[in-house]
């Protein structure tokens, strides 16, 4: 059952889903439509699951379960990974990018993991840039964490 991000409490887990590029209105428009019909009727072992989904940056789905509810199993896992999936060959879009994403004013800049220690050598990505950490594993971590200055982050080491 669909509720609205902001009323999921913080111990609701959390899946990340970063995009290689930016997207349309109209792509983010189709991403809710899918994510909302999807997480009304989720399910895990036939029990409704309570979750919600927010679109940040243009660029980056977060889907949330409030696991005290019920808990997501590894087929209601696979469903949710199928919406994006089938979005992505709809929409041409790589939902499961994994390039250090660094806020740039309210836009991402996408850097190849290859290329992290280079742009850090060259000042392109400085201590206090703001980083996503895209394995947050629940909404109070997500709400608190989930940016972070990239001399703090796993990246740290190139600094």
């Amino acid at each position: 059952m669909y509720i609205p991000f902001e009323q999921m409490p913080d111990h609701a887990r959390v899946w990340i889903y970063q995009a290689n590029r930016p997207l349309s209105s109209s792509e983010s428009e189709r991403i809710s439509q899918t994510l909302e019909q999807g997480t009304k009727g989720w399910e895990a072992h036939g029990s409704p699951l309570q979750a919600s989904f927010e679109i940040r940056f243009n660029q980056v789905v977060v889907v949330a379960v409030n696991e005290s509810v019920n808990q997501a199993s590894g087929c209601s896992i696979d469903a949710s990974t199928r919406w994006f999936k089938e979005l992505a060959a709809e929409l041409h879009i790589d939902f499961f990018n994994r390039d250090l994403a660094v806020l740039r004013g309210d836009a991402l800049a996408l850097i190849p993991l290859g290329q992290i220690k280079s742009n850090v050598e060259s000042g392109k990505i400085r201590p206090a840039d703001l980083i996503i950490r895209p394995l947050i594993d629940q909404i109070s971590n997500y709400r608190s964490a989930w940016l972070c200055p990239a001399n703090e982050s796993y990246i740290s080491r190139h600094f």
